[in-house]
């Protein structure tokens, strides 16, 4: 397949630009994280949902204290080793990590179920939150397998070396064995996924945030929001000054993140970070689901190279083929750099055509260093310190 290469000439000059993720370089992946966790457990154990026995305390959705938060993250995720492995394979989108987690977890109850009577397989159809309370009733007095039961199994049933998407299609393919019936509702942007994906929206927007973006009342609604809690990875107006430091050097800065748009789009504009970019290089999640829509291929998420192409290139839909086959790189002399916290940010610049800055201030934290260090990427403590990188090259 032909590469088409950014041609050096008068009418195309050599590109400088500086790409930013933004969960884990720009702003706390914690919130996110925390997000992630309610949302797993309010599908499991909300009467509006699954409504399985809990054996906490309920809480109140629109009073939940940080104690809760941390309580419920600490269960759900497995004191974070479940995010690590799933981040470790590629899986950058929390609405994709919930997923993971809840297919497992109906998978190893569903197998519990298969062991006790007999052999009968269960089968469910998760289309609406009808559904979803319907096989909770099912599945009501089998255990809650914990999160290093879900963890096993996917070191057991995912094969080495398999990233993305590929993680999903051999959970799917082997919770066969167990599950009757169609199995479509463990495939990503299912009904399923959709139901669970607007629950961490709900969460995350909060009731009016939710309503104004998505012109309907949220299923579960009562919930205040995150958006007030975001937290910058270093002063916003440090990383202000960055940006703008950045164009007068003769950058131009742009974003490929795994969020949706409005979900970039408010803190950026709490923090007057958003008059700072040009909006055609802000690439989102929602442009990958756009291209999806328009070619009728998989949702193109990292580690693909396509939201680093549109950051690089610009959201233009006439692009959107070559973005999605990697077949449109910057030209040799064109300077193009992503900062970016995860492997993931790694791989897909790396296929975009860029160089990677690895920031350690994901997940990870410092143990990321191993990872660039193997991979041959240049790293800062944080997002603030790359200015002394961008001398060195």
């Amino acid at each position: 397949m032909k590469t088409i290469a950014h041609s050096i000439s008068t009418e195309e000059p050599i590109m400088k630009k500086v790409i930013f993720d933004i969960d884990g370089v720009l702003l706390s992946e914690e919130r996110y994280f925390d997000v992630s966790a309610l949302t797993v457990w309010e599908i499991l154990y909300s009467p509006a949902y699954m409504g399985l026995p809990s054996e906490r305390d309920d809480f109140n959705a629109g009073r939940i204290t940080e104690g809760q938060i941390a309580g419920c993250r600490s269960v759900v995720w497995g004191n974070d080793a479940l995010l690590s492995w799933l981040k470790a394979r590629g899986i950058n989108s929390n609405w994709d990590m919930v997923h993971a987690d809840l297919i497992t977890i109906l998978w190893l109850m569903a197998e519990t179920y298969k062991k006790r009577s007999g052999g009968e397989k269960m089968s469910f159809t998760l289309h609406q939150p009808q559904d979803l309370k319907r096989a909770g009733q099912e599945l009501m007095g089998l255990p809650m397998p914990n999160a290093e039961d879900v963890l096993d199994r996917w070191e057991s049933a995912v094969s080495e070396g398999l990233q993305g998407e590929d993680v999903f299609r051999a959970i799917k393919d082997a919770m066969a064995d167990t599950i009757d019936g169609d199995l479509s509702w463990a495939d990503l942007r299912s009904d399923f996924w959709k139901i669970h994906t607007e629950a961490f929206q709900a969460w995350y927007l909060g009731d009016d945030t939710f309503i104004s973006l998505l012109h309907h009342m949220p299923y579960s609604a009562g919930k205040p929001g995150f958006l007030s809690r975001e937290v910058p990875l270093a002063p916003a107006a440090h990383i202000l000054s960055l940006f703008r430091t950045l164009k007068e050097r003769g950058y131009d800065i742009a974003i490929a993140t795994g969020r949706a748009r409005e979900e970039m789009e408010i803190p950026f504009k709490l923090f007057h970070w958003y008059e700072e970019f040009d909006p055609y290089t802000m690439a989102t999640a929602s442009d990958a689901e756009e291209s999806a829509d328009r070619l009728g291929g998989p949702v193109l998420d990292k580690p693909n190279a396509f939201v680093f192409s549109c950051a690089i290139f610009g959201r233009n839909p006439d692009n959107y083929k070559a973005y999605s086959e990697e077949t449109m790189q910057p030209g040799k002399e064109d300077e193009i750099y992503v900062c970016g916290d995860s492997y993931s940010d790694v791989i897909g610049s790396r296929r975009a055509g860029a160089k990677c800055i690895g920031i350690l201030t994901g997940l990870e934290g410092k143990d990321a260093t191993a990872m660039f260090e193997k991979e041959g990427v240049p790293y800062v403590d944080r997002v603030t310190d790359i200015l002394a990188k961008l001398e060195q090259k």
